[in-house]
């Protein structure tokens, strides 16, 4: 099985009850991204309307995902309006691990303050769902300063099955 990596999330990406849980509590936010060289193309086979299998109390979290170059995706995250937040993406490849960096640019209510707007996040495309991964903070902290020290700790843990946890789930609107 081949394996995508995708975008999303600031206080996001990839259920304890829901995957905008997940998204939002457990994405590990960086000061500095992975990598800001992207060349690799848009895949387009995750572009499109996505709904969270798991929906909240409130229904599904729906995510938008649109090309916005050649390289990369501009994503909507969740698009209830209350919590709206909208993400650049690219795919990277980083010691050998195909990843996607993703770089928050605002919410509903414009940039939120402070220095964590990047994540890298995994993706994979099973069986018609999407399958997004959050960068692990037990094995890459968010403490790190620096693209440098980002760097470094995850080349460290390049090969570790678990640099990628907390799966969320979301499969095509209208499939």
């Amino acid at each position: 099985m081949k394996t995508r990596m995708l975008p999303p999330w600031r206080a996001l990406l990839p259920a304890a009850a829901t995957v905008a849980s997940a998204l939002l509590l457990t994405g590990c936010i960086y000061d500095a991204p992975l990598e800001t060289r992207h060349t690799t193309p848009v895949d387009p086979a995750v572009l499109g309307v996505w709904e969270a299998v798991d929906p909240d109390d409130d229904g599904p979290e729906t995510m938008v995902i649109l090309r916005f170059s050649e390289t990369e995706y501009l994503v909507h995250y969740p698009t209830k309006p209350a919590d709206s937040m909208y993400f650049r993406a690219y795919a990277i490849t980083e010691a050998g691990v195909p990843c996607v960096q993703v770089e928050l640019l605002g919410s509903h209510d414009g940039l939120p303050t402070g220095t964590g707007r990047y994540q890298v996040v995994s993706y994979r495309l099973v069986a018609g769902q999407l399958e997004i991964r959050t960068l692990n903070d037990s094995l890459v902290s968010s403490e790190l300063s620096g693209r440098a020290a980002l760097r470094e700790a995850f080349k460290k843990h390049a090969r570790d099955p678990d640099l990628f946890t907390n799966p969320g789930t979301f499969k095509r609107v209208g499939e």
